[in-house]
């Protein structure tokens, strides 16, 4: 239903017409999700409305364009929606797998920077090896060369 303000209601709240066709999607989806919430006030319900979709739009950036501290605050997030009725056990299952892929995804990274550094070290010794065996073999080509004439 248009209300005239850019927002067109859906089960219950005001949203603007540009979030209608993810919000029918999360009801179609997770019909539960609104059910219990508690909030009667029409602006309370669309803040938090807001908050849902602010939630879900931070859940679907890649791991490595989320900070720990924004993962902290989606967590928070989450768990006040909880709190005032929402039904976000879908919600919390995709945060706790994003938060899984952050995790191993800098645990990654870390692995990938000592194995760089091993790398770096192991060129160091295999150029101190070649160095050396270079200098064998000018060595062994002096040893094993000709006397000259002159050198009797």
């Amino acid at each position: 239903m248009w209300n005239g303000d850019g927002t067109v209601e859906v089960n219950g709240f005001r949203i603007f017409y540009s979030e209608v066709d993810c919000v029918r999607r999360i009801f179609e989806k997770h019909p539960e999700t609104a059910m219990n919430i508690r909030p009667k006030n029409q602006m309370v319900k669309n803040a938090y409305m807001n908050n849902l979709l602010d939630l879900i739009d931070i859940i679907c950036l890649a791991p490595q364009e989320l900070t720990e501290e924004e993962l902290r605050d989606a967590e928070n997030t989450l768990f006040e929606l909880v709190e005032v009725g929402f039904e976000l056990d879908w919600l919390k299952k995709k945060l706790e797998e994003l938060c899984v892929k952050k995790k191993k995804m800098e645990a990654r990274g870390a692995r990938m920077r000592e194995l760089d550094g091993m790398i770096v070290e192991q060129r160091r010794v295999l150029w101190a090896l070649e160095t050396e065996r270079k200098n064998e073999e000018n060595e062994a080509r002096s040893d094993s060369a000709r006397l000259g004439f002159e050198d009797v």
